[in-house]
């Protein structure tokens, strides 16, 4: 025995600066002042503790036959023992005082604080509930339980907090634990609710206000999109961290969102701008960043035009997390924008990829269209563009295979293989009269996919050699269903009207 507790000694010796991180708080219990003889005993076994365990030991054994001569001596023992974080003297003498006289609140409320500090959340909530079996409204001991619960039993605690509120209104600590547990849980609407009520009334300096439940605060704001609120309170916090970048973060987000419906755009660009410096600038390790942190740079730099730049941030983004797909796609998009067609098409089948089975006909049309877009650009060289045509004609048709009613890829078909607008080309006929086909159920819906079609069509009718007038008709009659008074329409009645016999 005596053997193992030395050896608790002397690694308990390790533990003076404190094993839990906890904030100062006022004494929960009352003691009389260690006797001056005792304390001199005290400050030996610290010495000895980690320098000799023997002879810690042996004054140890000493110092608690003399103080366990009265509980108050206990009790005062092991007071000094806690505040001088010597944990297991602290610990020792709690259970000798609890043997004496497990009944009164001071010894109580040492022996939780005792286990609360040793990180014994299970013990240290054991003795609070000893206090409120004799006392239900004993509020000091309602909150240290509370604080133990917080965490590994909510329920508990959150039920503990709202008595503690109706017994004790003005203690704004009880929102602000009420908002951590909702914030915890992902319960973001309660949580708002009760960090409001705590950011409302409790001082807004360092010394009172809990800045880890504002950051909290402001990202529940976040999720319910409440951006005005979140620059207030984000303006009202940062001076007192100004480096914290969840703050900065939030601020950031929130003035990003609210460019949009600004009354004076450029102002609130210009201060989406400023609170974006914290990334623009670089004022913290890179590992600092979230993705979202950059996806925002490139929204903003999106919103001001800069294509180039917002590439950039999106691609810091996606090697902070390549999980987020719609990073892909947005990647995509702002390079086919900026006419880096192959980076773009190179991003948009990462997505691809990365969607796996869910990958759709719509996710494979819109690949498609990419492909037209850098076939019909104008700097695209004549190989480059055959190619691009090529694939896209196919992943049309994969569409189609899959969907055989997809009127918007027979458009594009029929589209891509109009390449000389002066011949009538039999394969953009064929492709538009699928169009027709296709579309006859739900013709109001597809009018306008219709009109374009019966456009070429009739074109093609009455271009090739010899006419087929009779087809003609057909499609005159569509098109006049369609749009009676447009004025191709009207030309196209006289022209037949002139030469169909």
């Amino acid at each position: 025995m005596k053997k193992n507790f030395i050896r608790n000694v002397a690694v308990m010796g390790l533990l003076f600066v404190s094993s839990l991180t906890m904030s100062a708080q006022e004494k929960t219990y009352e003691c009389q002042p260690l006797n001056p003889e005792l304390q001199t005993m005290a400050d030996k076994v610290m010495e000895f503790a980690l320098e000799d365990p023997e002879k810690a030991d042996r004054e140890f054994t000493k110092l608690t036959k003399k103080a366990s001569k009265s509980a108050n001596d206990l009790l005062s023992l092991g007071d000094y023992f806690l505040q001088k974080d010597y944990l297991q003297g602290a610990m020792i003498c709690s259970k000798y005082v609890y043997e004496k006289n497990a009944a009164d609140y001071d010894v109580l409320m040492f022996c939780g604080e005792v286990r609360m500090k040793m990180q014994d959340w299970g013990n240290a909530g054991s003795k609070f509930d000893e206090i409120l079996s004799y006392d239900p409204n004993n509020v000091t001991a309602m909150k240290r339980r509370a604080f133990v619960y917080k965490n590994i039993n909510p329920i508990a605690a959150t039920e503990d907090l709202l008595r503690i509120i109706e017994l004790e209104p003005d203690y704004y600590k009880a929102y602000k634990d009420l908002g951590d547990i909702y914030y915890k849980q992902d319960k973001y609407v309660e949580a708002c609710s009760y960090y409001k009520d705590y950011y409302k009334a409790v001082p807004k300096d360092i010394a009172h206000i809990d800045i880890r439940s504002c950051e909290n605060y402001l990202q529940s704001l976040y999720s319910q999109a409440q951006f005005d609120s979140i620059i207030i309170v984000a303006k009202e916090i940062q001076p007192l961290d100004p480096m914290d970048i969840v703050i900065r973060r939030m601020d950031f987000f929130a003035k990003i969102n609210k460019i949009q419906e600004a009354f004076d755009y450029d102002k609130a660009l210009a201060e989406a701008q400023a609170a974006g410096n914290y990334i623009y600038n670089k004022e913290y390790a890179d590992s600092i960043y979230l993705y979202l942190d950059y996806e925002y740079a490139a929204a903003l730099e999106k919103e001001k035009g800069d294509i180039p730049a917002a590439i950039t941030y999106y691609e810091k983004a996606l090697a902070k997390d390549s999980t987020k797909l719609g990073g892909y796609k947005e990647l995509s998009n702002l390079c086919i924008r900026n006419k880096q067609y192959d980076k773009g098409i190179e991003a948009y089948n990462i997505y691809l990829q990365k969607r796996g089975d869910k990958v759709d006909t719509a996710d494979r049309f819109l690949l498609a269209t990419k492909y037209v877009y850098a076939c019909l650009d104008e700097t695209t060289t004549p190989e480059k563009k055959n190619d691009y045509r090529a694939k896209a004609e196919a992943t049309f048709k994969e569409v189609i295979d899959k969907k055989p009613d997809f009127v918007q890829a027979y458009i594009q078909l029929a589209r891509l293989n109009n390449t000389d607008t002066q011949k009538p080309i039999a394969a953009v006929r064929d492709y538009y009269n699928k169009v027709l086909e296709v579309s006859e159920s739900k013709a109001n819906e597809f009018a306008a996919q219709r009109f374009e079609a019966c456009r070429y069509i009739f074109f093609y009718d009455v271009s090739i050699v010899p006419e087929d007038f009779e087809d003609a008709k057909r499609i005159c009659a569509i098109l006049k269903s369609i749009r009676p008074d447009d004025e191709f329409v009207k030309n196209a009645e006289q022209f037949l009207q002139q030469n169909a016999q």
